[in-house]
């Protein structure tokens, strides 16, 4: 049985330039519309495409400072109360959010289980992506870091792959050891990847304990923990809002 609560992380620092000039740096595209079927926002349809999953609470999510009011209200929109909103002050990408979040996190609970989410995606399925999370939980609960691979279906030089220490079965679900994360490799490396079964697309969502990865990041980065550790303690609270203090979040 599960006994951990299991907090979201809503990971929305991205400035959408690829989708320029519809998102732009002032009004990014996970605050977007882009969905002719829903009248919700990408971040909307990110935070309720969890709601079923058990045990889940409510988000932490991590924004641009200039963004904050945007989250805050698409939130409020759809009846949400975010644990946190935590404003970073420059972008340094994936590991620091991590680590920010996670020691957030303890304040709420003493070891919950983190799912980190990006706010732009868009998942056809949700009862399936429901499904892998909740058969992932369980894996997660044990003390392992769970990353979730999305099978390939062309070379793509646009996103990190993920090498597996052995095949994938098609149409079944289960956890495989992680053998190397490979970076946006060359198209000619992309097309070999895409034709072997233990390759899949790095997905950016991310299940663990919050303890669990604070002791991996400060067994091989332990400066961006106490970087971390210092950028929140100064406690620089806003209205709903907490701001990273810049010049250790720097």
């Amino acid at each position: 049985m599960i006994k951990n609560q299991i907090i979201p992380v809503i990971l929305c620092g991205g400035s959408g330039s690829r989708l320029w000039p519809l998102s732009r740096e002032s009004y990014p595209k996970q605050y977007q519309i882009l969905n002719s079927k829903s009248k919700k926002s990408l971040i909307q349809i990110t935070q309720e495409r969890i709601a079923e999953i058990r045990n889940i609470s409510a988000p932490i999510i991590i924004c641009n400072e200039e963004h904050r009011f945007i989250v805050a209200e698409q939130m409020r929109k759809i009846n949400v109360t975010p644990l946190s909103i935590l404003l970073e002050p420059v972008s340094r990408n994936t590991a620091p959010a991590v680590a920010i979040a996670a020691i957030k996190a303890l304040e709420f609970h003493n070891d919950p289980i983190l799912l980190f989410l990006s706010a732009d995606h868009k998942i056809e399925d949700e009862t399936k992506f429901t499904n892998i999370i909740e058969e992932a939980i369980e894996s997660a609960d044990q003390g392992r870091l769970v990353t979730f691979g999305v099978t390939p279906t062309h070379p793509e030089t646009g996103y990190g792959y993920i090498e597996s220490s052995k095949p994938f079965r098609t149409n079944f679900i289960e956890g495989i050891d992680i053998k190397r994360f490979i970076e946006k490799p060359t198209i000619e490396k992309a097309k070999k990847l895409v034709n072997d079964k233990r390759f899949s697309w790095n997905s950016g969502i991310f299940l663990f304990k919050s303890k669990t990865i604070l002791n991996e990041i400060k067994k091989f980065s332990p400066t961006v923990i106490c970087s971390c550790e210092k950028a929140l303690t100064k406690e620089l609270y806003d209205l709903n809002f907490q701001r990273l203090d810049k010049e250790e979040f720097e």
